[in-house]
């Protein structure tokens, strides 16, 4: 008996559904215990998910920071770390076994470092709901947290930040992070899926891009959007996670993976002379980089994207997923 037809079981005759039996939602996490251990608390305890409904992916090394909390989740553990597209395929696998469900919560790890606000999901949900009752409303595939929008001569994403006034706080994007993000059953029915192929980097925008193409709508919730704004900046992300795990300067992995990937999502998404333009933004960035590792792995990347790779490269994966807590000066 699945988790949903066991709440029902439980459900006293003629009582109302409650707003999350039929969503699920995927945690996935790679070394950050401590930070995916706050995600689910607050999925629980704010958001009121039954912990049944709850599935944390374990991206190889991991898992949560409270055997106990382990214990009332589902734990979905991958043999190694196989990418962020590979592990939210994973779940999203998991979630949809279960055909009661009709939407899947994707949240990364570090995702409570932002100022989501919350309890959030079922007004979402709701919102959704009166935004697709538009006649002739494409239907929903995804509702993400934070997106963004092309600059078409350059291929340059634009951080979108909807008025208040949108009507049900839901407004069109074309791409996004992961974040925190719902998506709908009818995608994943319609065969997509994130694409392990990239491992890191660019595989959020290409799965959102082909839901989209598939026909699907993929909004920003206004609401959440205007809360973290200036979090979505360089410097407001790294002050939102600099306490508490490495920023992204700081880990000359993920230039390899920013170089390197840009050259296949132009290619397949975007327009020629993005790849120039982002060439002209490589050189601006070999100037900036912070150290001699960040610059070797952003020209390797050139050189590896040029060339069409993809997937894992073992060279440059991330080996600290999050700092630890600092101890006070008293103990």
């Amino acid at each position: 008996m699945s988790a949903r037809h066991e709440q029902d079981a439980r459900r006293p005759p003629g009582a109302v559904p409650e707003p999350l039996d039929h969503v699920v939602a995927v945690v996935l996490t790679y070394r950050r215990q401590r930070l995916a251990g706050d995600v689910v608390r607050s999925l629980i305890d704010i958001e009121g998910f039954d912990p049944g409904h709850v599935i944390v992916v374990v991206n190889g090394d991991g898992g949560l920071d409270d055997p106990g909390l382990e214990g009332r989740v589902r734990m979905h553990r991958l043999p190694e770390n196989l990418g962020p597209a590979a592990g939210f395929g994973a779940g999203l696998t998991e979630a949809f076994s279960d055909p009661s469900i009709d939407w899947a919560y994707l949240c990364e790890d570090d995702v409570g470092l932002f100022a989501l606000p919350g309890p959030r999901v079922a007004d979402v949900l709701e919102r959704t709901a009166a935004a697709t009752a538009v006649p002739g409303a494409p239907p929903v595939g995804a509702v993400v947290s934070y997106g963004r929008t092309f600059v078409r001569r350059t291929g340059y994403a634009e951080n979108t930040v909807p008025p208040a006034d949108t009507p049900d706080g839901l407004a069109p994007v074309e791409v996004a992070c992961w974040g925190a993000t719902l998506v709908a059953r009818a995608v994943v029915d319609a065969g997509i899926r994130p694409d392990p192929d990239w491992f890191f980097g660019y595989e959020d925008f290409d799965f959102f891009l082909r839901v989209r193409s598939a026909g699907f709508s993929v909004l920003v919730d206004a609401v959440a959007a205007r809360a973290v704004a200036d979090q979505q900046t360089s410097r407001g992300r790294a002050r939102a996670l600099g306490a508490d795990r490495p920023v992204d300067a700081a880990e000359a992995w993920r230039a390899y993976y920013v170089a390197r990937n840009f050259f296949t999502f132009a290619r397949r998404h975007g327009r020629p002379r993005w790849i120039a333009w982002h060439l002209a933004y490589s050189a601006r960035r070999l100037q900036l980089a912070g150290s001699g590792a960040e610059r070797a792995a952003y020209l390797r990347g050139l050189v590896d994207g040029i060339r069409g790779r993809l997937g894992r490269n073992p060279r440059y994966q991330s080996h600290q997923g999050e700092l630890p807590v600092p101890k006070s000066p008293w103990r």
